[in-house]
């Protein structure tokens, strides 16, 4: 199969690519500091996620512009991932063990986007780039974040010691395929769509950073993870992250129109250490926790 999807124009693809600039940005600014490896993995298992087979992203509700028929033939005809429920108004894939509802969006709400990432294999990169370059393309990444060792189209994030591979899907969203080294979820053999294990990181969008993760913390009874700043942290561990970032942060990143990363009607189903409902104040984001 071709390397490229003849159904992503070169417009559309560098569209977006300002925005996956922010989101892999935003990724890096945890570089500089915060817990250790070792302080980081003791937090892990006090939350009680030592296992890499309990997620705790649960399930997704996205906003999206794109036809769910498109959606559809990109998640399961193109990924091989099983269809959960498919009506005119909403779309459900199982990513692994989450599941993800795409609905149509109001007229109002523009063309909204998301990023969230799957955790894969921790020794499947390169197989899982491979694979998905088969599919669609994948975005280039900055030579700051490349690794010798690694092709181009891979970023090296040595502070989360982990590798990813970033492509768009038809709606824009910016999505994720991370092989966390942390995690004992080594498996054999190629890459295939059974290795798309879980989503491990949404992405939530907020003007006060610190304030947000302060609130949704308390909710979920989650630690921050590795380092973090005004613009961006994240809250929980390697078997799932709710990534705060601050909104209007645009990069220009190989594009030819800049795009800043925007706040979009989000419901997430997650797992924490304390049950309960939360909404973000100010915000079109729902948190249904299960402990």
């Amino acid at each position: 199969m071709s390397s490229q999807n003849p159904r992503t124009s070169r417009r559309s693809f560098l569209a977006g690519a300002s925005a996956f600039g922010a989101v892999l940005a935003a990724h890096q600014i945890g570089a500089g500091g915060g817990t250790t490896q070792e302080g980081q993995k003791a937090k892990s298992k006090a939350n009680g996620s030592e296992s890499p087979d309990a997620p705790r992203i649960l399930s997704l509700e996205l906003l999206t512009a794109a036809p769910l028929p498109r959606m559809k033939e990109f998640y399961h005809d193109s990924l091989g991932l099983r269809v959960v429920e498919d009506r005119r108004d909403r779309l459900t894939i199982a990513g692994g063990q989450t599941n993800i509802t795409f609905v149509p969006a109001p007229s109002d709400a523009g063309q909204p986007f998301y990023h969230f990432a799957f955790n894969i294999p921790e020794n499947k990169i390169r197989a899982a780039r491979d694979w998905q370059r088969e599919r669609s393309p994948l975005l280039p990444i900055p030579q700051r974040l490349r690794h010798a060792d690694y092709p181009n189209d891979v970023v090296n994030y040595s502070h989360w010691n982990a590798h990813s591979i970033f492509f768009f899907d038809p709606a824009q969203n910016v999505v994720e395929y991370i092989a966390r080294h942390d995690l004992r979820n080594r498996a054999h053999g190629g890459f295939e769509s059974r290795d798309i294990l879980y989503a491990s990181e949404v992405a939530f969008v907020v003007d006060d950073v610190a304030a947000a993760v302060q609130r949704m913390r308390e909710s979920v009874a989650l630690e921050q993870y590795r380092g973090g700043d005004s613009q961006f942290r994240a809250i929980g561990d390697e078997r799932g992250l709710l990534l705060v970032m601050r909104r209007g942060r645009v990069i220009s990143f190989d594009a030819t129109e800049r795009k800043a990363v925007d706040v979009f009607r989000t419901t997430a189903r997650i797992r924490g250490a304390r049950a309960g409902n939360q909404r973000v104040t100010g915000f079109p984001y729902e948190l249904a926790i299960e402990a």
